[in-house]
């Protein structure tokens, strides 16, 4: 009885750490899709940003919030001693802010604690020298803060420009591709003069999604020419754009 039970629960265990492997390999083939979609836009990369929100809704001490600040910088390969750091605190919460900034990637944690069974982990990084490794970041930052709250939610986007202002009907062009590239279904469209904003839900992308409108969307495209950079700017995010554009 007692063999029957341990190779029961082996079975067991080998089964879960099977899906867990395939929720890690179907979650970074949607990333590398989206990376290889941004490739065919043929617009030169300007930058990528991750923002990821962790809600924890039990207790939690300074010293904890402090921890996983330094564990997310030590899991990204970035060094503790660059750290700069800031405390406040008032009668509605503590915050603890660490920054870790470079040449070509910046890096801010916020930890906030509202009470003894509220509190959030808020991480931004923003990178514009190598968009390919976004992968690697996402499944490290993923991985990181699912240790401590299976509460996570994380916006990707990726930026590139064109050297000139292009036409409307070229927007057009490039929006087309990108959703058949992700197998997408536009659910809106914002059009103003030499800018364009797409929601869309996309099945490749189909476990991060928001609810829009009584749809899902998991899938947000930006375009809009700037008159002082003279260059035209695209973004594409899953699920939506968390940016100023």
């Amino acid at each position: 009885m007692k063999t029957f039970k341990i190779i029961i629960s082996f079975i067991v265990l080998m089964l879960m750490g099977m899906l867990i492997s395939y929720a890690d390999i179907k979650s970074n083939n949607e990333y590398y899709k989206l990376i290889e979609t941004f490739n065919n836009t043929q617009a030169n990369f300007k930058f990528y940003n991750i923002k990821a929100n962790a809600v924890i809704d039990y207790n939690i001490s300074k010293t904890q919030m402090r921890d996983i600040c330094i564990e997310i910088v030590n899991n990204l390969g970035l060094e503790e001693s660059n750290i700069k750091w800031e405390e406040s605190k008032n009668k509605q919460e503590n915050q603890i802010y660490a920054q870790i900034k470079s040449d070509e990637r910046n890096v801010s944690i916020i930890c906030i604690k509202k009470n003894e069974k509220e509190s959030y982990v808020i991480v931004d990084i923003l990178e514009n020298k190598v968009y390919k490794s976004i992968v690697d970041i996402y499944t490290i930052l993923e991985g990181t803060l699912k240790k401590h709250t299976p509460q996570v939610d994380i916006n990707t986007c990726i930026s590139g420009e064109y050297t000139k202002k292009l036409q409307i009907n070229k927007y057009d062009d490039i929006l087309d591709k990108i959703l058949y590239n992700m197998n997408a279904e536009e659910i809106d469209r914002i059009e103003e003069e030499n800018f364009v904003s797409i929601t869309a839900y996309s099945k490749i992308l189909s476990e991060n999604y928001l609810e829009y409108l009584g749809n899902k969307i998991n899938l947000n495209i930006g375009m809009r020419y700037s008159e002082d950079e003279d260059k035209t700017l695209i973004y594409i995010a899953t699920p939506i754009i968390k940016l100023d554009y």
